[in-house]
């Protein structure tokens, strides 16, 4: 796969800040890629993918690792008794005892001791090696359309398995390298605490050979309902001073149509869920009306959909 033409799909499609970052836990007997280096200091996992997003190429053996925790995860070394017990986690004050850190560890996704040599992360569109998963850094909104384009190939809903523990290492290295299926993270402890994504900002990875019928689906969903829904087609013009319902009786929905600008293109009969409009001929060909206002739920999906700007709803007096 190219992935230049990969990155630059997901970042166009998407609209996003950073780089996908592309990570791949190397074998032993396996060689260092091409065009990435050592950092001067170990670097925490979490700390990579946030230097990978802003371009950085890096090749990070176990000596390299700052996270004893996230390396022996990723099965680049032993787990220390220390890390192992869960006794580190009550002393950070994480858990409240012993017997809840030892079930959380024992329910994340780890690679025995041993199984790999090295990391390697590298923005996806420098990355001259076959990554095993690819971490997006993402607004929720972003991360949601991910989801949907999952969802259009195979209607499936998304189950994520995750928590505020672990989250570069376990949640989206290894959890998705074993389980071959997408994994949000919110962050943790670490990454929050020692790399720059912000409050505002989430991760989601995805295993690498799902990329491109993942972008597939988000062209298919950048024909119509990603541009209309970062429009807002469907907001009322005024929703701060919403009246509360003692002031709503007596109240209903007049749905107004301009029929000099109705082009009679049928788009608000066929999206209105409740059959409040139909279509009628007229002199000047068949125009849009309403004939069941009573029905109206105030849904805004025909004003959205109109393509000439000819619907308004507004709440009338009895």
């Amino acid at each position: 796969m190219n992935h230049q033409e990969l990155s630059r799909d997901l970042k166009e499609l998407l609209t996003l800040r950073w780089s996908p970052v592309a990570v791949r836990l190397l074998k032993h007997g396996e060689e260092k890629p091409a065009n990435v280096f050592e950092p001067s200091v170990p670097l925490r996992h979490c700390q990579a993918i946030t230097a990978a997003r802003r371009g950085n190429s890096i090749y990070m053996p176990p000596a390299k690792h700052a996270c004893p925790d996230g390396s022996a995860i990723m099965g680049l070394i032993p787990m220390s008794p220390k890390l192992r017990s869960g006794e580190l986690y009550l002393l950070f004050k994480k858990l409240p005892n012993i017997e809840i850190a030892r079930k959380m560890i024992a329910s994340r996704s780890e690679f025995a001791t041993g199984t790999y040599r090295a990391s390697v992360v590298a923005p996806l569109e420098d990355a001259e090696f076959t990554p095993d998963v690819v971490i997006f850094t993402l607004y929720p909104e972003q991360a949601m359309w991910c989801c949907c384009a999952s969802s259009y190939g195979s209607g499936d809903r998304q189950v994520f398995n995750t928590s505020g523990f672990n989250s570069t290492c376990s949640d989206l290295t290894v959890q998705v390298m074993k389980s071959q299926r997408m994994n949000i993270s919110f962050g943790c402890y670490g990454a929050r605490a020692i790399s720059d994504i912000s409050d505002f900002e989430t991760y989601l990875a995805i295993p690498y050979d799902q990329l491109p019928a993942l972008i597939e689906s988000l062209k298919k969903l950048a024909v119509k309902s990603i541009p209309e829904a970062r429009r807002k087609i469907y907001m009322p013009p005024v929703i701060d001073n919403v009246s509360g319902p003692e002031q709503q009786e007596g109240c209903h929905v007049s749905v107004r149509i301009q029929q000099d600008r109705c082009n009679g293109c049928e788009l608000c009969v066929a999206f209105c869920p409740d059959a409040v409009l139909e279509m009628r001929e007229t002199e000047n060909g068949p125009k849009a009306v309403a004939v069941a206002e009573e029905k109206c739920s105030s849904c805004y999906t025909c004003v959205g959909q109109c393509p000439q700007k000819a619907i308004q709803l507004e709440q009338r007096a009895n």
